[in-house]
C-alpha cells in the first residue's frame, strides 16, 4: 500500500494497527454505520489503540488463541490437570515438539516461562533468561514451523506430541477423530484479534465498504467461522447460534473468561522487537 496499491478496506491484526495508523494508511471509521457495533465484544473494541481521540480505527472481526495443541494419548496425563507451556521444554519428548518460527511465538512464550514481568518489553536480564530457554528448547524440537499444515500432519502421524498452534488446527485434527486437546496454560493463553480498517482515500464506494463490514459482522457469518475454523467472532451473538457442546469441544465456550485470563498480543516497540529478533536468530544459528 505504501508503494501505491490502494484498496478500500484491509484486514490487519491488532498488533499491526498502530503501524497502519502511524503510516497514514487508514482513517477513522463511523461506528454509527456499523449495525452490530453494540454487540461487538467490549474486550475487543475497547482494546488499547482501537479507539483514540481521533476516532475508531478498527472494527474487530475474528479472534483466536495461540497455545499448546497436544496428543492426549502420547503425553503424560498430568498435563491435562496441570496445563503449562513448560511441556515444550519436556525432555521426555525430545524430537517430538515444535514451535512457531516467530518472535511472537517462540520468544514471547520463552519470556512467559522465564517469568518476565512484561514479555512485550523484556529487560536485558529477562531476555537473557528467555534466550537460555530458547537454546535449551532448540535441541528438543523436531522443527520450527512456518505453516500450520506441517504441525497438523506431524501431530496426526505421531511425529509430534505437542506444538504451539492456533485454533483451526484443533478443528482439523478433531474432525479426523484424533485425540488432541488445546491447552489453557497456567501461565496464560495468548489471545489475538484482527479486524477491518478503512483505507485513507480508498478509490471505491464508501457505502459499499461499510456494507462489506456489516455483512462480515452478521451472526450467521460468525457461527460459520466458529464451527468451521474454531476461531471466535467479534459479534457476541454469533456464539448463540453454535451448539454449546461444539463450543466446549473447541475450547471457546466462555469468551469472556478467555479474554479475562488470557494474554492479549500487544504491539512491540520496533527497537525491542529488533532485540528479540537478534536473540532468536542467534539461538537458531547456534551462537
Amino acid at each position: 500500500m505504501r508503494a501505491g496499491y490502494r484498496p478500500d478496506v484491509a484486514h490487519p491484526c491488532k498488533v499491526t494497527l498502530g503501524r497502519f495508523r502511524d503510516a497514514g494508511l487508514i482513517e477513522p471509521m463511523d461506528p454509527s454505520r456499523i449495525a452490530a457495533w453494540p454487540d461487538v465484544w467490549p474486550e475487543l473494541k475497547n482494546s488499547d489503540g482501537v479507539e483514540t481521540d481521533e476516532g475508531i480505527w478498527q472494527v474487530p472481526f475474528d479472534w483466536g488463541n495461540a497455545s499448546v495443541l497436544y496428543r492426549t494419548d502420547l503425553v503424560d496425563p498430568a498435563y491435562q490437570e496441570n496445563p503449562t507451556w513448560e511441556i515444550l521444554w519436556d525432555e521426555r519428548y525430545a524430537g517430538k515438539l515444535a514451535t512457531f518460527d516467530s518472535v511472537d511465538g517462540a520468544v514471547l512464550v520463552a519470556g512467559l516461562v522465564a517469568g518476565a514481568q512484561d514479555i512485550f518489553h523484556m529487560t536485558d536480564e529477562e531476555l537473557a533468561r528467555a534466550k537460555e530457554l530458547l537454546t535449551k528448547q532448540r535441541d528438543l524440537l523436531l522443527f520450527y514451523w512456518t505453516d500450520q499444515s506441517a504441525v497438523e500432519q506431524a501431530l496426526a502421524s505421531g511425529e509430534l506430541v505437542a506444538a504451539y498452534a492456533w485454533n483451526d488446527a484443533v478443528v482439523n485434527l478433531k474432525n479426523q477423530g484424533l485425540p488432541v486437546e488445546y491447552m489453557n496454560p497456567k501461565e496464560g493463553i495468548f489471545t489475538w484479534f484482527c479486524g477491518m480498517v478503512m483505507i485513507k482515500d480508498g478509490p471505491g464506494d464508501k457505502e459499499a465498504a461499510y456494507d462489506l463490514i456489516n455483512a462480515m459482522l452478521e451472526p450467521e457469518v460468525g457461527a460459520w467461522l466458529i464451527d468451521n475454523y474454531g476461531y471466535g467472532h467479534a459479534n457476541s451473538k454469533s456464539a448463540e447460534l453454535v451448539a454449546p457442546e461444539r463450543l466446549v469441544e473447541l475450547g471457546i465456550s466462555s469468551p469472556s473468561a478467555l479474554f479475562a485470563d488470557g494474554i492479549f498480543f500487544a504491539e512491540i516497540d520496533p527497537d525491542v522487537r529488533q532485540r528479540y529478533i537478534d536473540a532468536f536468530e542467534e539461538v537458531k544459528a547456534g551462537f
